[in-house]
C-alpha cells in the first residue's frame, strides 16, 4: 500500500471523531444516563480515547512506548496520510454540541 496526502485526511479524521461521539453517547443513553451525565462523559471519554489515537497519551508497549500513525483506505487501495500524528482530540469539544443535538441518527 502506498501513503498519499491528497487533502482530503482531515475531513476524514473529523467524521471518524463524530462517529466515536455518536458510539459513546448511543452506549451512555442506553444505561438511561441523565443527559447532563451522557454528554460530560460522552466528551470526556471521546476526548481520552482520541488522544490514545492521536499519540498525544502515551501508549506504554514492552517498556517503551508506542506512537499511532492514523491513516485512511481511499482509492486504489491508497493510504490518506496526514504526515504525522492526527489531531483528532482537538474536534471532540468542537463536534460534542452537534452530537448532542442529534437524536438517534447521526
Amino acid at each position: 500500500m502506498k501513503l498519499v496526502s491528497n487533502g482530503s485526511f482531515d475531513s476524514h479524521q473529523q467524521a471518524l471523531t463524530e462517529a466515536i461521539l455518536h458510539a459513546i453517547k448511543t452506549e451512555i443513553e442506553a444505561v438511561d444516563a441523565p443527559a447532563e451525565i451522557v454528554e460530560q462523559l460522552t466528551g470526556r471519554i471521546a476526548f481520552a480515547v482520541t488522544s490514545l489515537l492521536d499519540g498525544v497519551a502515551p501508549v506504554e508497549l514492552g517498556g517503551g512506548t508506542a506512537s499511532p500513525m492514523l491513516t485512511f483506505l481511499v482509492e486504489d487501495g491508497a493510504l490518506e496520510f496526514g504526515g504525522g500524528n492526527s489531531w483528532m482530540h482537538e474536534y471532540v469539544y468542537r463536534l460534542l454540541p452537534k452530537t448532542m443535538s442529534e437524536r438517534d441518527n447521526p
